[in-house]
């Protein structure tokens, strides 16, 4: 880990814990309260059947159902982490707009108040600065829904609450080390200024500060330097109601604005699969497809891809009706490095409506250490090694050395040959070996992946593995079957379709996997595991194909 980034986080945390104790705390009170006045534009579907499940105590938040026996959900202490970040956002308000009768419009206003009684003053957890700023954009973008029956004493609590959450963030947004959250920070205090209409002096200055943070954090092609298409998504969900806020008080400034909201729209489509789903590259979790819907719907350009391009790292390349996505394992930026995965040289490949490989996700918080396991190489669709013996170094060795030697790797594309190429140096320093891989798809046999892999090693290295296994993680609902007398694996996928795998130069079995399901948690799926005796110089050659 390199000391900028180390040392910024240090001192940020140690700033942070200063300014929200309650010595320095107090001098938070807002002058005035937060009188929302301008809406924010709310572009996620609403559903009035999600408010007849909350009002029976049945909360479906991070797409897991908790039944609170009609109990309030801000006390309940045994839902998971995601559960939890959803509630305390206040994201479900947006479903009391689509409901009619005055008793289920009245009840957000009592959950309101249950948050303010409990929480209205700061807690380092529900008060942390991510589920802050989302949280203030919530409310502003439904605050009549928020107070809806509640009478002036009442409302008046709420706002001052608003108030205080949004000195908050202007008091800490300087110790935040996280860019991402920074930026979301940003956002909110942006939409913030305009729904409380601020001057427009000040919303001035602070959609001055918000293009420099994206200036910093959003490349040249619109891709945010974490390399996470969730997070891609999240700050698109986010910009497009400010965007559309800020654009009456300042339409010049607001195009700049516009702009990158493009190249986002755009690079967040490069890593979406035929499917419609979010790829699982770099802590990537599974996105709700009506929510990617209700983003991308936003785009004001076009969102087709080129055949091939290559966008931060990543190289995605398209076949007659399948799409292919491979990660080269780079990295943006120091700052931009704690969430990034051992995942050079992986690949998730789609074809219409199937996902046929893909990686395994990021491991649930609930699993404690054991979710680091998820930032390896193992996790992935590519190439682990092994040993007979104990391995000779720790698995976080491994996860470091594996994501420093790839920083600057990206994948190359040859359109002519419908070819990616990427070569993968993650475990050369540590054991001598290295691994390119070439994937070619075929058009003219039905979107046939080809793969190759060439796997060379230095055999006098001290630590020269054993083994390589170069794993496919398969997608959700594919069913693999071994058939040992026509060496290949047939393919069931989810549509129905018959596919089979084809291999030579390796061993093969089929095991157990699981992937990350924003729906299951951990999902069961299974994963084909080719397998040889490491040597100065291996080659495995396998496709993935339609069956006729």
């Amino acid at each position: 880990m390199s000391g900028g980034p180390f040392l910024r986080r240090t001192l940020g945390a140690i700033a942070d814990g200063f300014v929200t104790s309650p010595v320095f705390r107090w001098t938070w009170s807002a002058p005035g309260r937060g009188n929302v006045k301008h809406k924010l534009l709310e572009i996620r579907p609403a559903d009035a059947y999600n408010v007849a499940d909350m009002m029976i105590g049945q909360y479906l938040l991070a797409q897991r159902l908790v039944d609170t026996g009609g109990t309030t959900p801000f006390a309940v202490d045994y839902a998971s982490d995601e559960w939890f970040d959803e509630l305390h956002s206040f994201s479900w308000l947006r479903h009391f707009s689509a409901v009619q009768d005055e008793g289920s419009k009245r009840f957000a206003g009592t959950l309101a108040m249950d948050w303010v009684s409990r929480y209205g003053r700061f807690s380092k957890k529900v008060w942390e600065n991510k589920l802050t700023a989302l949280r203030i954009l919530n409310w502003v973008k439904h605050f009549d829904q928020l107070c809806f029956g509640l009478n002036d004493g009442r409302r008046a609590v709420v706002e001052l609450s608003l108030a205080e959450q949004v000195k908050s963030l202007r008091v800490r947004i300087n110790f935040e080390a996280d860019p991402a959250c920074r930026l979301l920070m940003r956002l909110a205090l942006l939409g913030a200024a305009v729904a409380l209409q601020y001057s427009k002096e000040e919303v001035s200055q602070l959609l001055e500060r918000t293009l420099l943070s994206l200036e910093r954090q959003i490349d040249a092609q619109g891709l945010h330097r974490s390399r996470n298409g969730e997070m891609q998504f999240l700050l698109l969900l986010e910009m497009i109601p400010v965007r559309h806020a800020v654009t009456p008080v300042l339409p010049d400034a607001s195009k700049v604005f516009a702009t990158v909201l493009d190249k986002m729209h755009h690079s967040l489509a490069l890593l979406m699969h035929s499917t419609g789903e979010l790829s699982f590259f770099n802590n990537a979790r599974s996105v709700p497809h009506e929510m990617l819907l209700a983003v991308q719907s936003r785009a004001n350009n076009n969102l087709e891809i080129d055949q091939g391009e290559q966008i931060g790292g990543y190289g995605a390349l398209l076949g007659a009706e399948s799409k292919l996505i491979v990660d080269g394992g780079a990295e943006l930026g120091d700052d931009f490095r704690q969430g990034l995965f051992a995942g050079g040289a992986s690949f998730e490949y789609s074809f219409r409506n199937d996902l046929i490989v893909s990686n395994c996700g990021p491991g649930p918080t609930a699993l404690g250490a054991d979710a680091d396991l998820f930032l390896l190489p193992a996790s992935h669709s590519s190439l682990e090694i092994d040993y007979r013996g104990a391995f000779p170094f720790k698995s976080n060795t491994l996860l470091q050395q594996h994501m420093r030697a790839n920083r600057t790797a990206m994948p190359k594309i040859d359109l002519r040959e419908m070819r990616v190429d990427i070569v993968n140096k993650g475990f050369e320093v540590l054991t001598g070996l290295t691994h390119e891989r070439s994937l070619n798809i075929l058009a003219q046999d039905g979107d046939a992946l080809l793969g190759q892999d060439i796997i060379r090693c230095d055999m006098s290295h001290k630590n020269a593995p054993d083994q390589f296994l170069l794993r496919f993680h398969l997608g959700s609902g594919v069913e693999a079957t071994l058939n040992e007398g026509s060496n290949q694996i047939e393919l069931k996928l989810r549509s129905g379709a018959i596919w089979a795998f084809i291999w030579e130069g390796a061993g093969a079995l089929i095991e157990r996997s699981v992937r990350y399901s924003a729906h299951k948690g951990l999902e069961p799926i299974q994963q084909i595991v080719l397998s040889g005796n490491v040597v100065a110089h291996s080659e495995v050659v396998w496709t993935f194909m339609p069956r006729t």
